[in-house]
């Protein structure tokens, strides 16, 4: 009985020590919190958000093709650019503006227009890599010199329609990776590209044509088979009609 109060006295003991060593641990001076955030660096919350969806913007627009470095660089210029632009076509002048903006139902860049749950990195390698490119574009370390790339398409995935659009009202500057990349044209320029001829354009008229064909072609079997139960309901109405008068 005195062994087991000596063990309860004991135990009181350690417990009432772990408390007071907690809470001296847990008690902070205000002094000691306001030392600690003087010392520590000033947050940048702006600069983090902006570093955030242009990173987005690399990963998801240069992870769907497969990019590689280079072209992920000049996708990170394509955001900056648009965004010191500062044009409502675009935008404006946020960057998560212009990666997020959203015209008609369409989004600038594709990937926004996905699910949250599709739209948010996985982390890992790729996004590290992402992060690292948006930065460096952001901190002006790129090593893309064209500051006039405004567009970009990847001609192994874009449809021939958006490919001959492309090629008549922009001017192409150069390729990096699996993307073209485009500037806006001047006036005279403008001009000429819309009677510029193109094989996505001739692709794209002869499909147009092809489906205008097949619905032409479906229409014509339509009425053919309409008129065709016209007559058979016509045929048989006559054959009553001789039974019944017989």
């Amino acid at each position: 009985m005195h062994r087991s109060n000596a063990w309860c006295s004991v135990g009181l003991g350690v417990a009432l020590a772990m408390i007071s060593v907690a809470a001296d641990a847990a008690y902070t001076p205000v002094r000691d919190v306001e030392a600690a955030e003087a010392d520590a660096p000033a947050r940048d919350f702006a600069a983090e958000t902006h570093l955030y969806c242009m990173a987005l913007a690399v990963y998801f627009e240069g992870g769907s093709t497969a990019e590689n470095v280079e072209g992920q660089q000049h996708i990170a210029s394509v955001v900056l650019e648009r965004a010191r632009a500062k044009a409502t076509k675009w935008g404006g002048a946020d960057i998560c503006d212009v990666v997020f903006y959203k015209r008609a139902g369409v989004c600038q860049f594709s990937f926004a227009c996905l699910p949250a749950a599709r739209r948010t990195p996985r982390g890992g390698s790729r996004w590290e890599q992402s992060l690292a490119v948006a930065k460096g574009e952001l901190e002006g370390r790129s090593e893309v010199r064209e500051r006039t790339l405004r567009y970009y398409m990847n001609p192994a995935l874009t449809s021939d329609r958006n490919a001959c659009r492309f090629r008549k009202e922009f001017v192409p500057v150069l390729e990096a990776g699996r993307h073209e990349f485009f500037r806006e044209p001047t006036d005279a320029e403008r001009a000429a590209l819309a009677t510029s001829e193109h094989a996505p354009c001739q692709r794209h008229a002869a499909a147009l044509e092809a489906a205008k064909k097949r619905a032409a072609q479906a229409m014509a079997k339509k009425k053919r088979l309409a008129t065709l139960a016209k007559q058979k309901k016509k045929a048989k109405k006559t054959k009553k009609t001789r039974y019944a008068n017989r």
